[in-house]
C-alpha cells in the first residue's frame, strides 16, 4: 500500500511540475543571455501598436512575414534614441528585442513567440553593420550575421534599426 501511494503521489507531482511548465510555454524557453534575459521589464516602444503587415515593403517572410504580428522592446540604454524622430545613432550597449507572432491570435495571447535580438556594440559617428550584432533567438548567441545585417542595410540611415519612433509616427 505504501509503494503505491508513493508512486500515485510521485506521479501527481511529476504531472502538476508539468503542468506547470506547459503553463510557462508561452514564456521564451531556455537560458537567454544575460543582456536581454530580462526583456519584458523594458520599454515596449509598440505599446498601443498594432505592428503587422510589411510597411517598408522589405519583410518578406522574415519575422513572420506581412502577416505576422510584432512587438518591439528596447532596454534602458536605447529607449530614448529608439522612441526619437532621429538622427538616429543608438549609443552602445542599445539591445533591441523584437517578438513575432504568427498571427493576432498569438499575438493577442502572448503565446508562441519567436524572438530576435539586435545589439549595438561599438559606438561610431560612422553608421556601420559592424557595429552590431544579432541573435536569431532568445536563447542564441549573438554575433555577426550576414542575413540579418544585409536586410537591416536597408535601414542604414537610421542606425540599422527600422521599428523606431519615426517609423511608428509615419505607420
Amino acid at each position: 500500500m505504501r509503494k503505491s501511494l508513493y508512486r500515485h503521489t510521485a506521479a501527481w507531482v511529476l504531472g502538476g511540475t508539468a503542468i506547470a511548465l506547459a503553463g510557462c510555454a508561452a514564456l521564451p524557453g531556455g537560458t537567454a543571455d544575460e543582456r536581454w534575459a530580462d526583456y519584458k521589464n523594458w520599454t515596449k516602444i509598440t505599446e498601443g501598436k498594432v505592428q503587422t503587415g510589411d510597411p517598408t515593403g522589405f519583410i518578406g517572410n522574415v519575422h513572420k512575414g506581412p502577416n505576422g504580428y510584432r512587438d518591439v522592446y528596447v532596454n534602458d540604454i536605447g529607449a530614448a534614441m529608439l522612441a526619437s524622430e532621429g538622427p538616429y545613432n543608438f549609443p552602445a550597449g542599445t539591445v533591441v528585442v523584437k517578438e513575432q507572432y504568427d498571427n493576432q491570435a498569438a499575438w493577442e495571447s502572448g503565446e508562441g513567440a519567436g524572438v530576435t535580438v539586435s545589439l549595438k556594440m561599438t559606438a561610431s559617428d560612422d553608421l556601420s553593420k559592424d557595429n552590431w550584432i544579432w541573435a536569431e533567438s532568445y536563447t542564441s548567441t549573438a554575433g555577426e550575421s550576414a542575413f540579418c545585417s544585409g536586410c537591416h542595410s536597408i535601414a542604414a540611415k537610421t542606425d540599422y534599426v527600422f521599428t523606431n519612433g519615426a517609423f511608428l509616427a509615419a505607420h
